[in-house]
């Protein structure tokens, strides 16, 4: 008996062996016999007595491996399962006694490198079936801008009703500029049909460029305003009439639809922010002499 005798049984078996979708391989006990160089019927007399009070000695390895009485009965029609098919291999190969076969050692010796549930996952051609990629949580919409606005609304209703109307000046003035910047993307919402989109500095840097512009310190809204109109000029000197910190009042508003000036103003905010102290370089451009002489003329 050889190697290659091994590899002849095997090939006049694998039409008996079958492997599930989880890789899992089994073998009919006729396969299982034939690489064992047993008797077919004396191996399922030797398996049914797995449930006996007195089980064979084959019976008593397999449930010391794991394998219950129960589903060892049920082999001889749903097929020896991998892990079993190689300890019956080795029992017949090193353990039966008389019984021991040279074709078992054999086939256990072919099998060590790989396993068996390698080798049946190898002679049936099965693969692995890629694993599926999870589905995504689809995006939540956000509301229509109308309910987001009357949401807010009886939001600010009820923390005033809880403070007693005492609101922070702060928490205060966030709820105004987020209400005018949903008003304001209301309007151009019922504007789609125009491509223009003038937007001042400020709901720029929030809207478009993602940017939380503070309302004091050195990087107030102000101060950026000022900024564009210092340093940037050239972008435009269009004026409206704008909700403003609660106030109305002329803002400057630039043309964003246009690439080259929505670029500029890009550039312009990136750099403000990244500037230590504008404050201070403002100065220096005499910015602050400029806005009084500005407020002046008005």
């Amino acid at each position: 008996m050889s190697q290659t005798e091994i590899a002849l049984i095997i090939e006049q078996i694998k039409q008996e062996i079958t492997v599930d979708s989880n890789g899992q391989g089994r073998a009919s006990i006729r396969a299982t016999a034939r690489l064992a160089e047993v008797d077919a019927t004396g191996l399922a007399r030797s398996l049914k007595t797995a449930v006996d009070n007195s089980p064979s000695k084959l019976a008593q390895k397999l449930n010391n491996k794991g394998f219950e009485g129960v589903d060892v009965l049920d082999w001889s029609q749903s097929g020896i399962p991998d892990l079993a098919v190689a300890a019956i291999l080795h029992y017949y190969g090193y353990e039966a006694g008389k019984r021991c076969s040279q074709q078992a050692r054999l086939a256990c010796e072919a099998f060590e490198t790989i396993g068996v549930r390698a080798w049946m996952q190898d002679i049936t051609g099965w693969t692995k079936t890629p694993t599926q990629q999870p589905e995504q949580p689809p995006v939540a919409a956000l509301l229509p801008v109308e309910q987001r606005l009357h949401i807010l609304v009886e939001a600010m209703k009820t923390l005033a009703n809880l403070t007693g109307g005492k609101l922070n000046p702060y928490i205060e003035q966030h709820f105004k500029d987020f209400a005018a910047n949903l008003l304001a993307e209301h309007n151009r919402a019922a504007l789609s049909a125009s491509p223009e989109k003038w937007l001042g500095v400020v709901n720029f840097a929030e809207i478009e460029l993602g940017k939380k512009v503070p309302l004091s310190g050195s990087h107030y809204r102000g101060h950026l305003g000022t900024w564009v109109r210092t340093f940037y000029p050239h972008l435009g000197d269009r004026q409206e009439y704008l909700l403003v910190n609660g106030v109305q009042q002329s803002v400057y508003i630039y043309a964003c639809h246009e690439p080259v000036v929505f670029e500029g103003l890009k550039a312009a905010v990136e750099e403000f922010f990244a500037h230590p102290n504008p404050t201070a370089t403002l100065r220096q451009a005499g910015a602050s002499a400029n806005k009084k002489r500005m407020k002046l003329v008005k």
